[in-house]
């Protein structure tokens, strides 16, 4: 018999942040960028994850994105969700609060990074911040930058105390995680990359977290789709395709860069007008290395739809 999830099925996509070169928010550019996700049928889409640069916004830029977001998001038939990254537990429960008021009932929320968690103070993160508001549904981002990997087992024991613990987001790739998830917390609603979705589709209901759907949104939701299906043959075609992208378009680049100087240039290269620009001291993708990649994407991946 199926388990039954605590979250719904979903191709959660997520929302980048143009700033100008002020380092302002570009608003309309901003608003835009939201409202083609949602007419692009998405209906689960989220704010300030890794990616969306939530672990570099001063309480100020926060409010003011927010309030964007949720005037365009928070309506019947969508579910936003808002992410929160801090050091400070105290903030993050601030930020949630203030969230919540704009509308916002679904929170992504990590581990503090500092300094590792033990059990009993992971357990004390979960069972206050998720305990504050009863109301509002959580999805835990489950990565390394945290320190402390929790694993399916470590989800379960969580899980017991925190019923509005929903849901979890992981990049790996790994297949021996994507299946301790599956099997030691199928309950809760795994959101995978690419790396690990069409493998854990093939172990039960899992949800994709996509980063490409900017760049190649048809195939984006093929992917999506053939992993309902369970459809095998489709599901690692687009899977091997997608494997390759970051090399192809970024090998040239000889540094380590922030996630969002990667998922903002998929934006760019579709949308020359949403800048690639990342918060400083953070430095993305120069001009030149923005055109080497730009020069890549019409010769290798123009025809993907």
């Amino acid at each position: 018999m199926p388990i039954q999830t605590r979250y719904p099925r979903a191709n959660l996509a997520a929302c980048m942040l143009p700033w100008t070169d002020q380092f302002k928010l570009d608003v309309g550019v901003f608003e835009q960028h939201v409202q083609d996700a949602i007419n692009g049928g998405y209906r689960n889409l989220y704010l300030m994850g890794t990616a969306g640069e939530g672990y570099a916004l001063t309480d100020t830029q926060f409010k003011e994105i927010v309030g964007h977001f949720a005037r365009l998001a928070v309506k019947p038939g969508l579910d936003p969700q808002i992410g929160v990254i801090s050091l400070s537990m105290g903030q993050v429960i601030e930020r949630i609060a203030w969230a919540r008021d704009q509308g916002i009932r679904m929170f992504q929320i990590s581990l503090p990074s500092w300094g590792a968690l033990s059990l009993p103070e992971m357990m004390l993160f979960f069972e206050t911040v998720c305990g504050t508001f009863p109301d509002c549904r959580f999805l835990h981002y489950n990565l390394p930058r945290t320190k402390h990997i929790i694993t399916g087992p470590q989800y379960r024991q969580i899980m017991k105390e925190v019923p509005n613990l929903v849901a979890t987001k992981n990049s790996t790739s790994d297949y021996a995680r994507v299946a301790d998830l599956m099997k030691h917390a199928g309950e809760l609603q795994h959101f995978f990359l690419e790396g690990g979705f069409a493998f854990g589709s093939l172990l039960g209901e899992c949800s994709l977290l996509c980063s490409y759907d900017a760049l190649f949104p048809k195939t984006t939701w093929e992917f999506f789709e053939a992993g309902g299906r369970r459809d095998k043959d489709t599901l690692f075609r687009i899977h091997i395709l997608l494997n390759e992208v970051d090399k192809v378009l970024f090998g040239h680049c000889q540094r380590a860069m922030i996630d969002g100087s990667y998922d903002k240039t998929f934006l760019w290269l579709r949308n020359p007008k949403f800048s690639n620009r990342v918060l400083p001291p953070y430095l993305g993708l120069s001009k030149e290395e923005s055109a080497v990649c730009r020069s890549l994407f019409e010769q290798h991946y123009q025809h993907v739809p």
